[in-house]
């Protein structure tokens, strides 16, 4: 396989050249997997020839029954990604490990498998940085969003991660061309990395995918834009897809809060401005007790210093601890507070009166989302 790029159509009914007919479908994979893992055989030189991973995409060709695997068991060198509805697959070739130290994705051979009015094709890509992770269904019009990652700790850690979306057509699969919105420009690819965390992120985000997440029923794409120290608020940039590219979305999704008292909606309504709605009791029901607008944000850092909501989503290159909400009614100050503080997650909420005097303290359960 020399090209960068190609199609072969697999009819359904061709037969796996070494498994009988009489095996069954765990049969088959089993016997799949082995002969990967044997072609797979780690090199003495370290590396795989490019006639060593023709001949595993040719093997995985031949064999069209490979996309109805579920492959629970990974297979060392290859990363296997499926799309929720089971019509692509991504494997993911790893040439070889980089300067000798853990680093994966930088140099890869993808080979895409899809399915098309019953029929199964492949395309081998090399647009993308590394492996690819994840295929994310995004309607039923056959589109798909796809997310490759590298990752390396040479000297410190690195993560760098990029999104394509692709379109199943009669018979072939293509990449969409300006399928993002970024700053008023369009964009083949959306790409954030190890920076966008503030390189304090404690968690596995590859396996959590924490990094991304999209919501078919709402069509919302949400991409990591950083997370505080220890608190497990992060923050996404939003898009949604409009059936042809991702739009970004103007404002943060609403947060909510409850507790045995009260539940609170703190809503973005304009750049920089926020409504708070509270409702008597621990769940959100009819119309609100009490709605405050024209409200503000702040973040806090290490320092205990505070920062605006401009300063945080473009200046600011730290990673804040915490945010604040404040908001004033008749005299009276409402301020919630979300983050790390006092050697501690919290999520409480401050009422002052007039004299500022606090006549309400109160701590929440927040409602993550997305």
């Amino acid at each position: 396989m020399k090209t960068n790029t190609r199609n072969i159509c697999i009819w359904l009914f061709v037969t796996l050249s070494f498994v009988s007919c009489g095996q069954n479908n765990n049969q088959q994979e089993q016997t799949f997997v082995q002969e990967l893992n044997k072609m797979l055989a780690w090199p003495e030189d370290g590396m795989y020839s490019d006639e060593v991973m023709d001949s595993v995409f040719d093997f995985i060709i031949r064999n069209p029954q490979s996309l109805e695997y579920e492959f629970k068991e990974e297979i060392p060198h290859v990363k296997i990604a499926t799309s929720d509805d089971g019509n692509m697959r991504a494997y993911s070739l790893e040439r070889y490990g980089f300067g000798g130290n853990p680093s994966w994705g930088f140099s890869c051979r993808t080979l895409l498998q899809y399915r098309s009015r019953e029929s199964i094709f492949y395309q081998e890509v090399k647009s993308f940085n590394g492996f690819i992770t994840h295929i994310y269904h995004i309607d039923s019009n056959k589109f798909y969003l796809l997310k490759d990652w590298q990752g390396s700790m040479n000297q410190g850690t690195y993560e760098h991660n990029s999104l394509y979306v692709y379109k199943i057509g009669n018979n072939n699969l293509h990449k969409i061309q300006g399928a993002f919105v970024n700053e008023k420009h369009l964009s083949d690819r959306l790409e954030f990395s190890w920076d966008d965390f503030g390189g304090y992120v404690e968690i596995d985000y590859d396996k959590d995918d924490s990094l991304v997440v999209y919501s078919i029923s709402k069509k919302e794409l949400y991409v990591i834009k950083g997370v505080p120290l220890k608190n497990k608020a992060l923050k996404y940039r939003q898009y949604y897809w409009d059936g042809r590219c991702f739009e970004p979305n103007q404002y943060d999704e609403p947060a909510e809060y409850y507790n045995e008292k009260f539940f609170i909606r703190i809503e973005q309504n304009s750049e920089n401005s926020w409504t708070y709605k509270c409702w008597n009791g621990d769940t959100k029901n009819g119309e609100p007790n009490l709605v405050i607008t024209s409200g503000t944000k702040q973040y806090w850092t290490y320092s205990n210093n505070y920062i605006s909501y401009d300063e945080w989503a473009t200046d600011d290159e730290s990673s804040p601890l915490g945010e604040k909400y404040i908001f004033s009614n008749n005299g009276y100050r409402y301020e919630y507070s979300h983050g790390w503080m006092r050697g501690e997650s919290i999520d409480e909420l401050y009422v002052y009166d007039p004299n500022e005097m606090i006549i309400y303290y109160g701590e929440f359960t927040p409602i993550l989302h997305p």
